[in-house]
């Protein structure tokens, strides 16, 4: 099973976001031999050594297939593409917004590993889920996006079942307040993208399967060890 980065074939979703590129980034520096940095538009992205932009949209059967068809090398999968519309339930005027984010956040890198289980296997791979903190408990306010990283959260255990015993390592990374545009609205303190990315690769090396990233995010892992009613009523409560 993959435990380093140095002279792994990467594969990043959602590589346009600032989090992908923070990541790519750190990647390269620990020695990755080559990174596919897939993403719907790549037109705004530029090829440089040992970075390769490859045209993939996660929610594409085919878009999946042919990535997957075309780049048997990959040692390391990470998905990373996601959406978080900050919408709570009752907010919301109709479904659209949660089957997106159960689409991008739960579907995505289930059609996505799937596609490229065969190659992980081969190479005896590794797959990093990037997930939330809040996969473990709702913030009501965002509260479909939570629901949907659970399921992300649930589907990373069930691969760890599937793939474990056939060689491959399946990681999340489960990471507090990023400073993304997606957390604009939060007057909280946030990690930087490029601290994020150090301690997600740094738990992947030390080969952690739960990556928590970030003190918001071991800070609330801890309270849900001891007290899990007392944090989710904690995160329920206005303001």
């Amino acid at each position: 099973m993959t435990e380093t980065i140095k002279g792994s074939v990467v594969l990043v979703t959602g590589a346009a976001g600032a989090i992908a590129q923070a990541l790519i980034a750190e990647l390269k520096a620990r020695g990755a031999a080559k990174i596919y940095a897939t993403a719907r538009d790549v037109a705004a992205m530029t090829a440089s050594a040992g970075i390769e932009p490859v045209k993939m949209d996660v929610t594409s059967d085919d878009d999946v297939a042919k990535a997957a068809g075309q780049l048997g090398d990959v040692t390391v999968l990470i998905n990373n593409a996601g959406v978080n519309h900050n919408t709570g339930f009752m907010v919301a005027p109709d479904l659209a917004i949660a089957r997106e984010e159960i689409e991008l956040n739960y579907l995505a890198p289930l059609r996505v590993t799937k596609a490229f289980a065969p190659a992980l296997v081969r190479n005896k791979g590794a797959v990093l889920n990037i997930l939330t903190i809040l996969a473990r408990v709702n913030l009501p306010f965002m509260g479909s996006y939570c629901a949907s990283k659970a399921a992300g959260l649930s589907l990373t255990q069930g691969l760890r079942g599937d793939l474990g015993p056939k060689g491959v390592r399946v990681v999340a990374a489960l990471p507090g307040a990023i400073d993304t545009r997606m957390t604009a609205m939060l007057t909280i303190p946030k990690m930087t993208t490029a601290d994020a990315a150090k301690e997600i690769v740094d738990g992947f090396e030390a080969g952690e399967e739960e990556i928590y990233v970030g003190e918001m995010a071991r800070g609330l892992a801890q309270g849900l060890a001891h007290d899990p009613k007392g944090v989710e009523r904690q995160l329920a409560s206005p303001g």
